[in-house]
């Protein structure tokens, strides 16, 4: 990505106006005062103004509901995850970007998705993601340049056909993808795709559409050769491990550093969840839904006074569901709605979704519970939803 002093006139105009639209609504002063970031939403949406502003709009939504801006320091990874998602900082490339290794092909992703959410694993890369962001600051202040994109080198030797059609690790994928093409444009500096197979092909046709045209064009993919010499072009030996064709090693030579990079592994069945034995389906107050598929349902709460604090719980019966929170502010069929919780997919299959929104306008919420993206299933959702006024006051569920 370009420096400052290198765009024209249009290119500093258009970020001064996408600053001055939605600056005020960013509450976090070191991204509101961050100029790159402008710049990143601008150029993933060939500096549409409004586009970019509706897509930065929609990150900033994101990093409130997903609380982004502590991740670092309030979020403490699955132990799962730390141990057995082998995704490695290696160090910096020759110009300064960060580089990453994902020793793809041998991870354990069923492993690691029966021993945790997918939500839980997603969140945990994307707090990667935001370290790797503050860490590029630290590099750019300490080479005096702009570093603001990273290099991903993922690795799919011993890649099977059973892992490139698990079903729950291919929608943790789209969930990942998804969530990162809307979330953190114009970063990826370069993406190495090494040891594909025919089974690599099968994943990456399901995740090709959902990326975009500047990020297909930054992906190399290779299979057995050809790669180790086009990593060298862009890292030093001595970053590079062994294995990946460089010349760093363990202490004691070995080139695989297992003392830095962290290698793909089978999850002992011990890290597995086992399903709780609490359902929620008999509670008092517990409402039943049933979404038919490619359907939605909204659940509608009346918030009469504002400082109320809506409170859930919900599990499905099986399978996941979409879930979001809405707000509109009358009953008018023209009000505008307004998305306070982007839509997720919630599997509560090992323990109930809770939540709570403090409100701090009076009016409609809509707790949404969206199957559109099924074909087959329908989904049957038990639910249990309240608003807590002020003055702890229990208003029960409009009909």
């Amino acid at each position: 990505m370009r420096d400052l002093e290198e765009l024209t006139v249009k290119e500093k105009e258009a970020i001064n106006e996408l600053k001055k639209r939605v600056s005020n609504d960013i509450t976090n002063p070191e991204l509101r005062n961050d100029t790159y970031l402008y710049l990143r939403f601008l150029r993933a949406r060939d500096y549409n103004l409004e586009l970019a502003e509706n897509m930065l709009r929609n990150h900033i939504a994101w990093r409130i509901a997903n609380q982004i801006d502590s991740i670092l320091t309030t979020y403490e990874p699955e132990e799962v995850v730390i141990k057995y998602l082998p995704l490695s900082r290696l160090g910096f490339d020759k110009d300064g970007a960060i580089v990453r290794y994902f020793d793809f092909g041998n991870m354990d992703a069923k492993g690691v998705l029966k021993s945790c959410k997918t939500s839980a694993a997603i969140k945990s890369i994307v707090q990667m993601f935001e370290d790797d962001a503050s860490l590029m600051k630290k590099q750019s202040e300490k080479l005096g340049k702009n570093i603001q994109q990273w290099i991903y080198i993922l690795d799919f030797d011993n890649y099977s056909f059973a892992k490139a059609t698990h079903k729950t690790t291919v929608e943790a994928l789209i969930q990942l993808f998804m969530q990162y093409e809307a979330n953190y444009p114009e970063r990826l500096k370069a993406a190495y795709i090494i040891n594909a197979s025919i089974y690599f092909t099968l994943v990456f046709s399901i995740i090709k559409p959902l990326l975009s045209g500047n990020t297909i064009q930054k992906i190399t993919i290779f299979g057995k050769d050809g790669w180790k010499e086009a990593l060298q072009k862009e890292i030093e030996p001595t970053t590079l491990p062994g294995f990946l064709g460089g010349e760093k090693t363990d202490p004691d030579g070995n080139p695989q550093c297992y003392t830095s990079v962290k290698h793909g592994t089978v999850v002992p069945k011990e890290f597995y969840m086992t399903k709780s034995t609490r359902k929620i389906k008999n509670l008092p107050g517990v409402k039943k839904i049933t979404v038919s598929r490619k359907s939605k349902v909204p659940l509608e709460l009346d918030v009469k006074e504002a400082g109320s604090t809506i409170e859930w719980e919900f599990e499905t019966e099986c399978r996941d569901i979409g879930f979001g929170l809405l707000y509109k502010e009358s009953d008018n069929n023209k009000a505008a709605t307004v998305e306070l919780i982007p839509k997720q997919r919630i599997d509560t299959q090992y323990s109930s979704e809770t939540g709570m929104f403090l409100c701090e306008k009076s009016g409609k919420y809509i707790l949404l519970f969206d199957n559109s993206y099924s074909w087959i299933y329908q989904k049957e959702i038990y639910c249990k939803a309240e608003v807590i006024t002020p003055r702890n006051k229990e208003v029960n569920l409009s009909d």
